[in-house]
């Protein structure tokens, strides 16, 4: 099996129009108008030859807190399947997963490391990850101040 990894925009298609992402996450954030606390979801998703993938994120609005989950499906030689449904099917899936994420009062979470997942009949593999975007910046200032961090460093997301 090849090695899993979230592809960079600019080796993915979009699966939809800018205006359907909207209207998901629209949806998702109406849905969970609840249990959200000064933050929002995100929503990402595209396809290629080999995968299709979606991320949907919660992301604090002072970027204290940002908690994306990935879903990658890996297409067959053949595969003759509709991304679209694909996508949907992981949107579900990651749906049941915030309500009972919320429910939970924030006390369970996915794997860091990919793993396999089926849902509605679609097998595909999921990941997810807690970030402090603010303290990652103040890092990265206080590493560059003391001559460290003259480097890119590679987001988790982006591994190949």
């Amino acid at each position: 099996m090849k090695k899993l990894a979230f592809l960079p925009h600019n080796k993915i298609e979009n699966i939809w129009l800018e205006e359907e992402y909207l209207n998901i996450k629209k949806l998702l954030n109406k849905k969970h108008a609840a249990y959200l606390e000064n933050e929002e979801f995100e929503i990402e998703a595209g396809v290629c030859k080999e995968q299709i993938q979606l991320k949907v994120s919660l992301r604090k609005h002072d970027n204290s807190v940002l908690y994306p989950i990935e879903c990658v499906y890996v297409r067959e030689l053949d595969d003759k399947v509709d991304h679209n449904e694909i996508a949907i099917n992981m949107i579900d899936y990651l749906d049941l997963y915030w309500a009972d994420y919320f429910i939970e009062d924030r006390d369970i979470f996915v794997p860091l490391d990919w793993s396999k997942h089926e849902f509605e009949g679609i097998t595909f593999y999921l990941r997810g990850f807690i970030r402090n975007i603010n303290l990652e910046e103040q890092a990265e200032s206080f590493l560059a101040q003391h001559g460290y961090g003259d480097y890119e460093i590679k987001s988790i997301s982006s591994e190949t």
